[in-house]
């Protein structure tokens, strides 16, 4: 005689498959939680991390507003490329960060291809393109002046490309600044104090 399966066996069956298919037909939806004393909480995917903040182009170093890659233009033309606005976005942020500096000269400069005169004219109307894109996202005109130069100060040979390409350049350089206030100075400071008079003393 064959024995049947107890009452007992066939009560603990049945919650374990109920809850499986639960389960299983719940992961299907994507997050679900419950908030009672029991939770059950079936997690999808999970949120991706932020990406980290770009790297700034440009810092303040000294007398200069030093940037990481060149102020890119239109060929033969003072005309910005768009590809050098988060760039020149650095620059605005780095001069708005230091209120210390009184006056940067924009200065514009070109390789030796071409008449002298014409390529001074180009080094000057691309300086002043800098400046008023700067002054466009909020930078003070009284803060900025440009200067062209046109093939006069060379950084690199103009015999090869790439020192043409270096010799192309626009830069910040910082003719006026304050001393930058050390930060909480005041704070630091060690309270004044002030002498007992004779009648302190008596006391």
């Amino acid at each position: 005689m064959r024995n049947r399966p107890t009452h007992s066996s066939t009560f603990h069956l049945r919650p374990l498959v109920g809850v499986s298919l639960g389960l299983f037909f719940l992961a299907g939806c994507g997050p679900i939680s419950f908030t009672d004393n029991t939770a059950l909480v079936v997690v999808g995917d999970s949120e991706p991390e932020p990406e980290p903040e770009p790297e700034s182009k440009a810092k303040l170093v000294d007398d200069h507003v030093e940037i990481t890659e060149q102020v890119q233009f239109e060929f033969n033309k003072a005309r910005i490329r768009s590809v050098s606005h988060d760039l020149l976005n650095d620059v605005v942020t780095v001069l708005k960060d230091n209120p210390q500096v009184l006056e940067v000269s924009v200065e514009g400069h070109t390789d030796n291809v071409g008449p002298d005169a014409y390529n001074k004219q180009l080094s000057r109307d691309r300086a002043k393109a800098v400046m008023k894109y700067l002054v466009d996202h909020g930078i003070d005109k009284g803060r900025l002046k440009t200067e062209g130069w046109g093939e006069s100060k060379p950084i690199a040979d103009n015999d090869s490309d790439s020192g043409r390409q270096e010799n192309r350049r626009v830069e910040f350089l910082v003719t006026k600044q304050e001393p930058k206030p050390a930060p909480d100075a005041a704070a630091d400071a060690e309270p004044a104090t002030t002498p007992a008079t004779d009648e302190a003393k008596a006391e």
